[in-house]
C-alpha cells in the first residue's frame, strides 16, 4: 500500500536533488518546479472531489505519473503524461487540457470517424478527398483499430465506445502528416496544417413537417446557450397540433442546460437522477476537530418533478446516438424512465456530471467529475448510457447514400398503430 506521506517525502526529496537545476520555461519546456507544483495541485483536486475514488489505486498511478514527468522538461511530454494520468480515472468529464498543446499540435484532421458495425467509418468530413461513409482501413503502418489501441490511454472517456467517438477529434494524438488508407484501397495523405478544409455547417435548430399536419420533425444540435432551445420552442408552437413530434438530438454534445425544452415536452411526473458527491479533506478537515471523519458523501434520491400544463401533449419520439452526451443525456433520461417518449437509434454516450475545474496560470486546465449519477432505479449510468427502445444504426452504406435509417424507422412508428 502506498502511503500519502511517502508520496510527499518522494516529491520533497526530488525537489532537493534538482532545486539547483530548474529549467527556465520556454514555449516547448516547463520547469521542474512548475511540473511538481501542477501535479501536486491535480492530485489534491482529484483526491478531494472525484466521486468514488479508489485512493490506493490513484496513489499508485500518481507515483507512476511523477516518475514520468520528472524525467523531462518537454511540455508536450508533460501534457501527454497528464492526459494519461487523468484518463485512467475512466470518466468522460474528467480531463486535462493545455491551450499550448492545442495551439501547437491541435490542427484539426478534418474528419470525424468512429466504429460502425465494427469498421471505422467517416461520419463527418471537411476534406474533398474523404467522404461521409468511407471506411478507414489503416493509419500509416497500423490498422485503425491498432492505432486506437495505441492511443486509448490518453483519451478521457467513460467507456471504450465513448473514447472512440472522440479519437479523431483529438488531433494532438496524430502526426502532423500521415496517410489514411480507405476500405476501397485509396490512400489519402493528410497534412493537418495545410489541408484545405470546408467550413462546418452552422449550428442551428431545424424543423419541418414530414407528414403534413400529422408528423413534425425538430432537430436540436446543442443545448449550449438558449438560442437553439428558443428556436425549438418556436417550432413547437408551429407543430402544436401534430399527432407525433420526432425530436432529433443525435450529434448533440449537450454543453448546456436543457430544462426549458424538457419542460415544454413533459406531460408526466418524473423522477430525477440519483446523485452522489464526495468531499475528502479540504474544508471538511479545517472546520471540524481532528477526530471528525475526513470523508463525506452526499446522496440525493427520489426527487419527483411535476410537469407543466402547457407542455406539448402529442406522441413524442426521440432520436438518439452515441454522440448524445452530458446535458443531452440529462434531457433524454426523464423521457425514457417516465415512458413519455419512444427512443429510436443508438445508446447514448453514458457520461454526465456536474464538474469542478482547476485553471492553471500557464493555460493548463483540469476538469473533474464531482457528482456520480445513477438512473432513478439505482442502476449504473456512467459508461453505460441510455438505451433506445428501438435500436437502429445507420450503416456505412446508408451514410454514403445519404439515407437515414433511424429517421425512416421513426416515421414508420409515427404512422403505425
Amino acid at each position: 500500500m502506498i502511503q500519502r506521506t511517502r508520496l510527499v517525502a518522494f516529491v520533497v526529496s526530488v525537489l532537493c536533488v534538482f532545486c539547483c537545476g530548474l529549467f527556465a520555461q520556454s514555449s516547448t519546456s516547463i520547469s521542474l518546479q512548475e511540473r511538481v507544483m501542477m501535479t501536486s495541485r491535480i492530485y489534491h483536486v482529484v483526491s478531494t472531489f472525484f466521486p468514488g475514488l479508489s485512493q490506493d489505486k490513484f496513489d499508485a498511478a500518481y507515483e507512476k505519473y511523477l516518475s514520468t514527468i520528472l524525467r523531462t522538461e518537454d511540455r508536450r511530454a508533460f501534457d501527454l503524461a497528464s492526459m494519461e494520468f487523468v484518463a485512467d480515472l475512466h470518466d468522460g468529464h474528467t480531463w486535462f487540457y493545455d491551450k499550448w498543446l492545442d495551439q501547437n499540435h491541435g490542427a484539426p484532421i478534418g474528419i470525424l470517424a468512429y466504429p460502425v458495425s465494427g469498421k471505422w467509418t467517416v461520419v463527418r468530413s471537411q476534406l474533398d478527398s474523404i467522404h461521409v461513409g468511407d471506411v478507414i482501413a489503416s493509419v500509416d503502418d497500423a490498422s485503425a483499430d491498432e492505432w486506437f489501441v495505441r492511443n486509448r490511454r490518453y483519451l478521457s472517456a467513460s467507456s471504450d465506445r465513448d473514447a472512440s467517438v472522440s479519437f479523431f477529434d483529438t488531433p494532438a494524438l496524430f502526426p502532423e502528416q500521415f496517410t489514411i488508407t480507405l476500405g476501397d484501397g485509396r490512400k489519402v495523405p493528410i497534412d493537418r496544417k495545410n489541408d484545405k478544409k470546408q467550413p462546418l455547417p452552422a449550428v442551428k435548430t431545424e424543423g419541418k413537417w414530414l407528414v403534413p399536419n400529422s408528423v413534425a420533425y425538430v432537430k436540436v444540435p446543442t443545448f449550449h446557450g438558449i438560442e437553439t432551445q428558443a428556436q425549438a420552442l418556436e417550432f413547437l408552437k408551429q407543430y402544436h397540433d401534430a399527432k407525433t413530434l420526432i425530436l432529433d438530438v443525435r450529434g448533440n454534445p449537450g454543453t448546456g442546460a436543457p430544462g426549458v425544452l424538457q419542460r415544454a415536452l413533459m406531460v408526466k411526473p418524473y423522477q430525477d437522477w440519483n446523485e452522489a458527491s464526495s468531499e475528502h479533506g479540504g474544508a471538511l478537515l479545517r472546520n471540524y476537530p481532528p477526530a471528525y471523519p475526513g470523508h463525506s458523501t452526499l446522496v440525493i434520491t427520489d426527487t419527483i418533478i411535476e410537469p407543466r400544463d402547457t407542455a406539448y401533449s402529442g406522441r413524442l419520439i426521440l432520436l438518439t446516438d452515441r454522440v448524445c452526451s452530458c446535458a443531452c443525456e440529462d434531457f433524454v433520461m426523464p423521457f425514457k424512465f417516465a415512458r413519455r417518449a419512444t427512443l429510436v437509434g443508438e445508446t447514448t454516450a453514458g457520461t454526465y456530471s456536474m464538474t469542478r475545474h482547476l485553471d492553471l496560470e500557464n493555460g493548463m486546465m483540469l476538469n473533474i467529475s464531482a457528482v456520480r449519477h445513477t438512473f432513478p432505479d439505482g442502476s449504473q449510468f456512467e459508461g453505460v448510457g441510455i438505451t433506445p427502445d428501438v435500436p437502429v444504426e445507420n450503416s456505412a452504406e446508408d451514410l454514403r447514400a445519404g439515407r437515414d435509417a433511424v429517421l425512416k424507422k421513426a416515421v414508420e412508428i409515427a404512422q403505425g398503430p
